[in-house]
């Protein structure tokens, strides 16, 4: 093997230790126990994603249309849109009511164990980028920089991952979560948005976020397209960086109190997937040909977006 390659796989090894204590198994399970006690209320909405693909802007979109576009006043955005799977351990009561309505919550669960009788937001981004951010998250938090390369993380935990266990939960990889969701991708409770949209017209994905939620008033859409820019999250980073993540969890996880504390989300939103080799990108592209093609039709990402975005025409022109 290797040498460089050997070391990195020793690093990994230290990390999959650390990254499995993100959060707590009793948090795990009261969060499955909340999505399986019964019909949420019609009213609730789950964001429902893959991690890293635009789960915090999401729930900032969420958060200003249903705050009137005026409320900065949290520590963390998951503090007021509670992450189902690791509210316990930060203390937050999932259901305990919420500071303004309809509720919202994050999850990174797939279709088969959502909470049944809401709302869902899914948002999806290209495999790339997915890799990619996740690595860039997990980089300085979690491992040195340098330490481990984009290609070892991603092909060794981004591609290892497969179906969640049906009893205990868990993530499941983006590819399945993706095509978990697909086939309600029409249905009237489910809004499907792609995170590249998000970047090409944010007032018009907005726009479509408000009309699923029932916002109508032309003041406050503006206000949550301005508070969802880049610039404007970018500038108020510390809202948007898990402090209380890291504060409650970096001790359990072997790492020191204070690792990642300067590290936010809000980052370039893409463009990055050179990080990737040829051969890494050949095998993320293999998985989708093999657990999502079979339900979306689809051969590639760019592809299925499209076809997407063929099928949402037509809608239009037969109103």
């Amino acid at each position: 093997m290797d040498p460089q390659l050997q070391k990195e796989l020793a690093e990994f090894a230290k990390f999959g230790d650390k990254v499995r204590k993100v959060n707590s198994p009793e948090s795990r399970e009261v969060g499955a126990k909340f999505m399986s006690k019964g019909a949420a209320e019609p009213s609730d909405i789950f964001i429902s994603t893959a991690p890293k693909a635009g789960t915090t802007w999401m729930q900032q979109i969420c958060h200003q249309l249903r705050s009137g576009g005026g409320d900065m006043d949290f520590e963390d955005i998951s503090m007021v849109i509670p992450f189902v799977e690791m509210a316990h351990d930060l203390g937050i009561n999932l259901d305990d009511e919420q500071r303004f309505k309809p509720s919202v919550f994050k999850t990174h669960v797939w279709e088969p164990l959502v909470a049944k009788g809401g709302r869902y937001i899914i948002v999806v981004r290209h495999p790339y980028d997915l890799a990619v951010s996740f690595f860039k998250f997990m980089e300085g938090w979690t491992f040195k920089v340098g330490d481990i390369s984009p290609d070892t993380m991603t092909n060794f935990f981004f591609l290892k991952l497969g179906e969640p266990d049906q009893q205990k939960g868990g993530i499941c990889s983006a590819f399945h979560h993706m095509a978990s969701w697909w086939p309600r991708h029409a249905d009237p409770d489910v809004l499907w948005v792609f995170f590249e949209d998000m970047k090409e017209d944010l007032q018009a994905q907005v726009e479509r976020v408000a009309a699923f939620m029932d916002i109508t008033d032309p003041a406050v859409i503006a206000q949550a397209v301005h508070k969802s820019t880049f610039a404007f999250m970018k500038e108020h980073q510390v809202h948007f960086n898990e402090r209380p993540t890291k504060r409650m969890r970096n001790e359990v996880m072997g790492l020191e109190p204070e690792a990642g504390a300067g590290q936010g989300k809000v980052r370039v939103g893409g463009g990055q997937q050179h990080l990737l080799s040829d051969m890494t990108k050949a095998a993320i592209d293999q998985r989708w040909r093999d657990v999502c093609q079979p339900v979306m039709g689809a051969a590639s990402y760019a592809e299925w977006r499209e076809a997407w975005k063929a099928e949402q025409a037509s809608k239009l022109n037969k109103v």
